[in-house]
Parts: structure tokens; C-alpha cells; sequence
């Protein structure tokens, strides 16, 4: 798959969160893009899945205009789209609350 400009940098984006110690606290090993959307209100969100270590199992992360986020819950394919949905109203929620206070 040819990577563009934007998933390369959204890519670079998850990686170095996943790094920081109260997160993955390291790079995964394995990185994919494997979806966009826009939601209601129009935020571009790209979906991800990657693996902590070789022999783990997929899960999932997402970059979007309200940030990055990942659960660290296990990835699949048939559902990554609404997954990735309710992550991003978490923190969609999460920056109005923080715009209140």
C-alpha cells in the first residue's frame, strides 16, 4: 500500500504516544493504517492497528483532529470502524469537559 504524506505523519503521531512511559512506554512492533472516516461533525479520524510485542495480538489506535487515543483493546476488523467511533467521542466528551473547567 502507498503511504501518503498524512497517514505517515498521523503513523509517526501514534507511535510516539504509544512511547511515552504511561502509555505502551515503547514503539510497537508492528504498525498498520486500516481505515478513515469523518464523523457528524466532520472530524477526520485515521484507524490503526498495531501489536506491543511479535506475537501479539492486534489492537487498536486512533489519530484525530481531537487527538490520539488508544485503549489498548483488541483490534477487529468487522467492528474497527464503530470502535474507533466511540474512542472519539471520548475524547471529543473529554475536551468539552476540559473547555468547561
Amino acid at each position: 500500500m502507498v503511504m501518503n504524506k498524512t497517514i505517515k505523519n498521523a503513523m509517526e503521531e501514534l507511535e510516539d504516544w504509544l512511547s511515552d512511559p504511561s502509555e505502551l512506554g515503547k514503539k510497537p512492533t508492528k504498525i498498520e493504517y486500516t481505515n478513515a472516516f469523518a464523523d457528524e461533525d466532520g472530524i477526520n479520524c485515521l484507524v490503526f492497528k498495531y501489536k506491543k510485542n511479535l506475537l501479539g495480538k492486534w489492537l487498536l489506535g486512533i489519530v484525530s483532529e481531537s487527538g490520539i487515543f488508544s485503549e489498548m483493546g483488541e483490534y477487529n476488523q468487522k467492528t474497527e470502524i464503530d470502535d474507533a467511533k466511540r474512542i472519539l467521542e471520548m475524547l471529543k466528551n473529554y475536551w468539552k469537559e476540559m473547555a468547561k473547567n
